[in-house]
């Protein structure tokens, strides 16, 4: 069997796709397949792909776009390699990359999945910030798992940090196709309930911002609010009972307070249509009108923060 399947979905990626590749064929470590999955691009992104002739790389297309969790799911159940090793176009891999992970995954066995840090770099390749000092323990039991993500969201931040045994995918299901921006989230939770999480401190890749990133796009944040609300509530049923009179308030002054702020850029910007999809998925959450005096007070969450709360189990964290 294969060690690792790169799984790398693409939608009109002529820009950075190159590069991409590239990158994953300068690895140290060449025991992987590559996956590219073409979800039905409209661009030169086909001839690009075209014209790798290496024997790893297997290509697959969507006639039609079907978006980008629906071709994870297809990519997935062709791999043949023991670990899944999610990748995206317009990002970069450092050489050290595959090499360092799958001697993480064999020093820590237990894991279901591993994350590492990332330089995030601009749309011309420039590197515009090196990963930050992080404090997260290098192994993250289920129970402190779901309070990081409680509080500071997605813990793996993006698909291309991420490193997964295919026998977990099988033990707790693929990426759900109802869902558009969350389905990452989704499964970060669903994996890290049942097993521990590894985190790299080294950073091995570099996660490229640009404009034209799908979460950018005009309405997303209205999906994303939505999305997000029911992961939220998976993982608030998991947080210690210490903390659970603490998450209300929390997501009063940190999460919601957001919300209400991207709803006032969304009326200014003249955006009503988006607008009104966040006025009514905050309304079925808390008191409108609490939440817009606190945001005015708070100054868009600037003053009177609330900070994470962690169980004495994790109080140094």
């Amino acid at each position: 069997m294969l060690k690792i399947s790169v799984i790398l979905p693409v939608f009109n990626g002529e820009k950075y796709l190159h590069e991409s590749i590239d990158s994953l064929l300068a690895q140290n470590y060449k025991d992987f397949e590559i996956i590219i999955w073409d979800d039905g691009s409209t661009d030169s992104t086909p001839g690009i792909i075209a014209n790798y002739r290496d024997s790893r790389i297997k290509v697959f297309s969507n006639t039609v776009n079907r978006g980008l969790f629906k071709t994870l799911n297809l990519a997935i159940n062709r791999a043949q390699g023991k670990y899944i090793r999610l990748w995206s176009y317009d990002d970069i891999m450092k050489p050290r990359c595959l090499e360092t992970e799958i001697m993480f995954q064999r020093q820590h066995p237990e894991i279901g999945m591993s994350y590492c840090a990332r330089d995030a770099i601009d749309g011309l390749g420039k590197v515009i910030a090196n990963a930050p000092e992080d404090k997260t323990p290098e192994i993250i039991s289920p129970e402190l798992a779901a309070q990081i993500m409680f509080y500071y969201g997605s813990i793996a931040g993006n698909i291309s940090t991420v490193m997964i045994k295919k026998a977990v995918l099988d033990d707790v299901g693929l990426f759900r196709e109802d869902m558009e921006q969350s389905a990452d989230f989704d499964m970060w939770v669903r994996i890290s309930g049942k097993y521990p999480i590894g985190f790299i401190h080294e950073s091995l890749i570099y996660l490229r911002k640009h404009i034209n990133q799908f979460s950018r796009l005009k309405g997303m944040g209205a999906v994303f609010i939505k999305e997000d609300r029911e992961v939220i509530q998976k993982l608030t049923e998991r947080l210690p009972r210490q903390i659970l009179s603490y998450a209300k308030v929390y997501n009063r002054w940190h999460r919601y307070i957001k919300y209400v702020h991207y709803m006032m850029r969304c009326l200014l910007s003249g955006d009503l249509k988006t607008a009104a999809r966040v006025y009514k998925e905050i309304q079925s959450m808390d008191n409108l009108f609490l939440l817009i005096g606190l945001w005015f007070i708070s100054a868009n969450g600037r003053w009177l923060k609330k900070r994470p709360r962690f169980v004495e189990l994790v109080a140094n964290y």
